[in-house]
């Protein structure tokens, strides 16, 4: 079931009991009125009857023979006590009051001065009047056929009412949920114009202040990033398809060049070494995208253990070192670390291995002198990691790209790389809920990077 009709069957129950609650409150108040206004014509006939009675104006045979003769059911029944409890007069021989009965209605016009009944569709009422003499119990029951009358009419006019006000609320209500929900059937068939092809159409943001408005700039900031997303993995695969197109031709090459000519085995081993220099090349890509990958993983996917950071990079210097014997890796400590957790961090020891070879190898790599150093401290909650370089530096224009992938600045010529590393250290620390920043001139590089210690 559509939210609409939903919403039209909740407005439409709601106000259809409201408003049957209200025209039954009307139906109470207009039948208590007319049973009390009935009640006071009962009485006002009773006392007619009673001053006809004792003022011997009219002899009471003559009143019941106008009793009998009277059409229908109109005129009251009146039965009249005296002090003692005796009938003095009815209307109809026949139907005066039991004696028990007339004594207990008798007892409840002594305790409250007055009585009013009603048994099914018959009203009574009882009352006292006193002359100078004695006290009289006076009675009369009467069926008001207008006011039944009246009330059936009501009854059906009220109906009617219902009736048609629930089918104006039932066409107001789907009228009313059409307009509410119209900006999101604009909303529906826009977003159906969006495909993979088509990731720039936004959706109308109308007047940016209702919850419809919310909806649709929170949904254009998705269709944005997705936007973004997908030209980054656009540009991601192009990058990708460039960098390994460029060793592959270079092996092709040199092999087919290798295939086609007699060369002496000098050649052959220069053919090969620099096929091994491009496979080399090719096989570095490919872990590193496949870090790369690791990094894009749920965070709650990716392992995380209690780790001392002087250990790991002490391992992570050792590894360089032994592949790369001409570089030089002294690791400094700048504050003693009286308590263990100030050099203890909670991470992934694969991870933060990839992302300090990165930046100790790059350090190294564009440093003349094929030298960088480790610094450790603390500071606050942080144990912070400095890798230095006396090298060419980086431009400052280039310092917001240098963290992209594949991105490589015009020191490249300097040094081989892919444009990977950095992008991928960013990553990685951005995992460990951590920071990093650059300062770079000619001569001087600091890459500081700052991990909550425990």
């Amino acid at each position: 079931m559509k939210i609409q009709t939903k919403l039209t069957l909740l407005f439409s129950v709601i106000y259809g009991i409201i408003f049957l609650l209200f025209i039954g409150g009307i139906y109470h108040f207009y039948n208590n009125e007319n049973k009390t206004e009935y009640f006071e014509r009962l009485r006002l006939r009773a006392t007619l009857k009673f001053d006809l009675i004792d003022g011997e104006t009219v002899d009471p045979d003559i009143l019941r023979i106008i009793y009998e003769n009277t059409p229908g059911e109109y005129e009251p029944k009146v039965t009249i006590y005296d002090h003692r409890g005796r009938a003095i007069y009815h209307d109809v021989e026949e139907d005066s009051l039991a004696d028990e009965s007339a004594a207990k209605q008798i007892a409840l016009v002594k305790k409250g001065g007055e009585c009013r009944l009603w048994e099914h569709d018959y009203q009574t009422i009882g009352f006292t009047i006193n002359d100078k003499q004695h006290t009289y119990y006076i009675f009369a029951t009467g069926y008001d056929n207008h006011r039944l009358e009246r009330l059936k009419q009501f009854r059906i006019i009220l109906g009617a009412a219902f009736l048609l006000a629930m089918i104006v609320i039932v066409f107001a209500g789907r009228f009313f949920a059409r307009q509410a929900f119209r900006p999101v059937s604009a909303m529906v068939d826009k977003v159906k114009d969006i495909t993979s092809s088509h990731l720039d159409i936004r959706l109308d943001e109308g007047n940016k202040k209702d919850e419809i408005a919310e909806l649709a700039i929170t949904f254009n900031k998705m269709l944005t990033q997705l936007e973004n997303a997908f030209e980054s993995q656009k540009q991601f695969v192009s990058n990708i398809s460039h960098e390994i197109r460029t060793p592959l031709a270079a092996i092709i090459t040199e092999l087919e060049l290798a295939e086609t000519h007699n060369h002496s085995q000098k050649e052959y081993k220069e053919v090969i070494s620099e096929a091994m220099k491009d496979a080399h090349r090719l096989a570095k890509l490919s872990n590193s995208l496949l870090d790369m990958a690791k990094t894009n993983y749920n965070p709650s996917d990716i392992s995380f253990r209690e780790l001392r950071l002087d250990e790991l990079l002490l391992e992570v210097c050792r590894k360089i070192q032994r592949a790369n014997s001409e570089y030089t890796i002294p690791i400094l400590f700048d504050k003693e670390f009286d308590d263990d957790t100030f050099i203890s961090v909670n991470g992934n020891e694969y991870l933060l291995s990839v992302a300090f070879t990165n930046l100790i190898e790059n350090g190294c790599k564009f440093s003349k002198d094929k030298q960088c150093e480790v610094h450790l401290s603390y500071e606050n909650e942080k144990t912070i990691i400095k890798i230095t370089d006396h090298g060419i530096g980086i431009k400052a224009e280039e310092m917001e790209a240098i963290f992209l992938p594949f991105y490589r600045g015009t020191n490249k010529s300097f040094a081989e790389g892919n444009g990977i590393g950095l992008s991928l250290t960013h990553r990685i620390i951005d995992i460990h809920h951590g920071s990093i920043s650059i300062d770079s001139h000619p001569g001087l590089t600091t890459f500081t990077v700052s991990i909550n210690h425990l």
